[in-house]
């Protein structure tokens, strides 16, 4: 069981703790996305059409979004260690239950339990992390966080090129590292009393607040979910070797990493609005770009880097353009209702993508990507026409890095983060009921 924080802890059981939990992340993390590459290039291999990729996809993201709110209930009876051990088990066990049972509905039922589980453990350890964080140091934190998670999407990928998607290893695989993930929680001297306060969803209040922030929230999930399922579709159907496959994912994971931090500043120097400008248009000429790829090479090395530089950051800034618009009492019913926004926006992009790659070819995985990002460019230069001034009803916040994990992270850098200029004071929520 977790015991409880005090006054007196020592500095180094908060950091042990953070240690741990970032560890556990990038474990998961790995396990997780190596597995979604594993599966849909299975998937090819054992005919599934593209409708039905795209609908296995889409369970996981529609099993993300539930997870997060199952989570909620999890915590409040049992606490942070054994949610974590318990849906960390479970996903472990569905990753490698796909190769028992090679079946189109049994895989969309087990993705839709691997979606949940991965949920869970993501709000126990932001949740987490949110309790044992000093207060001046919790955006730090977060920050932290979710390059940890971006570096774990990416950085196992190279092994497609090892094990063939064909055989049991890669599932095998995924099973170890989520297995591992419970290692560092449960065998750590780790600290932390689990407290989760309930969110209130009120999704059409949060799209009058900032038309803007909002529709780039959806508009990043639409592009998210449809590029990390179907990529690696997109360059098996190009012909591109298992091993490439997986440096090709790769790549958007290191410009993803790589071109946070720039398009930050941009944003916080120039403008919101010219900061989703840069990432819209540019990420609309590189999906593009990327559609007319002929296969391994330079020109697809780059693209790749591009888009996921400019295309995958676009939900970040999209959450500092919203927070802009919020008063503090404003900030935790927004995390909800921007999360769903977003796992709204992601299960429905794998089956809009995979539709249009059965009709139109696998090239058509880019195209789609790229009007919804041209789409989305076309109503932020709309609305600077209209409202050339961009007012901030709140106080403005220094870009951060937000992973898109679950509602708990958004909500922590929104809430704690101390933003320039008077400081703010942040009314404590209510324990819920029970606690």
């Amino acid at each position: 069981m977790s015991s409880p924080i005090t006054a007196g802890t020592p500095e180094t059981s908060r950091t042990t703790t953070i240690i741990s939990i970032l560890i556990s992340v990038f474990l998961l993390g790995s396990g997780s996305a190596l597995q979604g590459t594993a599966l849909v290039l299975r998937g090819s291999l054992e005919g599934f059409s593209d409708p039905v990729i795209g609908l296995i996809s889409s369970s996981y993201y529609a099993g993300v979004l539930g997870g997060s709110f199952i989570a909620l209930l999890v915590i409040r009876n049992v606490g942070y260690v054994r949610s974590f051990a318990a849906f960390a088990s479970l996903g472990s066990a569905s990753a490698i239950a796909h190769v028992l049972w090679i079946n189109p509905v049994v895989w969309v039922v087990l993705r839709l339990i691997h979606g949940v589980s991965f949920s869970v453990v993501l709000v126990v350890v932001e949740s987490w992390l949110n309790v044992v964080s000093p207060s001046a140091k919790r955006g730090q934190v977060i920050s932290i966080y979710s390059i940890v998670y971006l570096a774990s999407i990416g950085v196992v990928q190279p092994l497609i090129g090892i094990f063939p998607p064909s055989g049991f290893e890669l599932f095998g695989i995924t099973s170890i590292l989520v297995s591992l993930c419970l290692l560092p929680i449960t065998l750590a001297n780790v600290s932390g009393v689990a407290t989760v306060a309930s969110v209130r969803i009120r999704m059409m209040g949060m799209f009058r607040k900032s038309p803007l922030g909002t529709a780039g929230v959806l508009a990043s999930g639409l592009v998210a979910g449809a590029h990390l399922s179907l990529a690696p579709r997109f360059a098996q159907n190009l012909g591109l070797p298992d091993g490439s496959i997986g440096l090709f994912m790769l790549v958007f994971s290191v410009g993803t990493v790589v071109m946070q931090w720039p398009l930050g500043i941009v944003s916080d120097a120039v403008g919101r609005r010219q900061g989703l400008v840069l990432s819209a248009s540019t990420g609309t000429l590189a999906a593009l770009l990327l559609s007319f790829a002929g296969g391994a090479g330079p020109w697809m090395t780059v693209t790749a880097f591009l888009f996921g530089g400019f295309a995958m950051p676009l939900y970040s800034l999209s959450i500092a353009t919203v927070n802009d618009q919020l008063l503090p009492e404003d900030m935790v019913q927004s995390a909800g209702a921007l999360y769903v926004f977003y796992g709204l926006g992601s299960m429905i992009g794998p089956l809009l993508a995979a539709a249009a790659m059965s009709s139109w070819g696998v090239r058509a995985l880019y195209w789609v990507i790229a009007a919804t990002m041209a789409t989305y460019l076309g109503f932020v230069l709309l609305r600077i026409s209209v409202t050339p001034e961009f007012k901030v009803r709140g106080e403005t916040e220094a870009y951060h890095s937000y992973p898109r994990t679950t509602f708990m992270a958004t909500n922590m850098l929104q809430r704690f983060v101390p933003r320039p200029g008077k400081p703010r004071k942040v009314k404590p929520s209510s324990p819920p009921p029970g606690l």
